[in-house]
């Protein structure tokens, strides 16, 4: 097999959670260009099945939208059950964990309750469970599956900021503060990673953390100046900077790479 038919996702089932998303789209997008499927799970059913009609008109792949909650176990294995009936004859061979809060800053708003001495259980709890809750039943659930089947990929989706911690004062003439959670559970997903790779990777199971860099999405012009001066490469993230990754990772080009850590940032961890 040459090297370009090994980037080929043909006959592979990926499934991404937070899939209607931002990037949720961007890694559907990507996948249905080398003639993946995508599989969408979100609460925001109506937005995930809008998603996977484009993709099945502009490229022909067979996408599929599920409702799910993916800190109910009994949900997650319910989706998992309507795929396996839907794509008997294709592999379920990719996890993307990427579902996870990310607040954003509203302008003339002051989010005292972001504080670290204001910040309330119940909102770390319920993003907690989420971010890495949610990450963990998946994983649990469908990476079970791949290690039944001796094949398979996981990628969890951390951040520049699961790296280092966020420096507050590029948000200061915002009046936000990024909250504690952010940077716990995109620092958590790593362990995951590196736990899941050393659990399943005998069974042929990989799992390995990408960790992008803020993306580019009509935020504040001092915000935007402010995050530039950060950043080697001199600019925030594009949405489709992270395509070739998720795709290497996801190819049988990647069957080496586990328990991986990889930046794509521009550079801005490196201080």
């Amino acid at each position: 097999m040459n090297y370009i038919n090994k980037f080929s996702l043909l006959d592979k089932v990926i499934v991404i959670t937070g899939g209607s998303g931002l990037l949720g789209e961007q890694f559907a997008n990507a996948i249905a260009r080398v003639n993946g499927t995508p599989v969408l799970i979100d609460i925001n059913y109506k937005k995930a099945l809008s998603i996977c009609n484009n993709l099945k008109t502009n490229f022909g792949v067979d996408a599929l939208a599920i409702k799910c909650n993916i800190i109910n176990e009994n949900e997650v294995k319910k989706a998992l059950k309507i795929i396996k009936n839907k794509f008997y004859k294709k592999r379920i061979f990719g996890l993307i964990n990427n579902a996870a809060f990310n607040p954003q800053p509203v302008k003339n708003i002051y989010h005292n309750n972001n504080k670290l001495e204001k910040f309330s259980k119940k909102t770390w709890d319920q993003e907690l469970n989420v971010g890495l809750g949610g990450a963990f039943i998946c994983t649990k659930i469908f990476g079970q599956y791949f290690s039944s089947n001796k094949n398979g990929s996981i990628i969890n989706v951390s951040s520049d900021l699961g790296l280092k911690a966020p420096k507050q004062s590029i948000y200061k003439h915002l009046n936000y503060i990024k909250p504690v959670t952010y940077s716990v559970i995109k620092h958590g997903i790593i362990g995951l990673t590196k736990y899941t790779c050393s659990y399943w990777g005998k069974n042929g199971v990989r799992c390995n953390t990408i960790a992008p860099g803020g993306v580019f999405n009509n935020q504040d012009k001092l915000f935007i100046k402010k995050i530039k001066k950060e950043i080697p490469s001199g600019r925030m993230a594009k949405v489709k900077d992270f395509d070739g990754m998720i795709i290497y990772l996801l190819s049988d080009l990647s069957e080496y790479v586990n328990g991986s850590l990889i930046s794509i940032d521009g550079g801005r961890t490196i201080y």
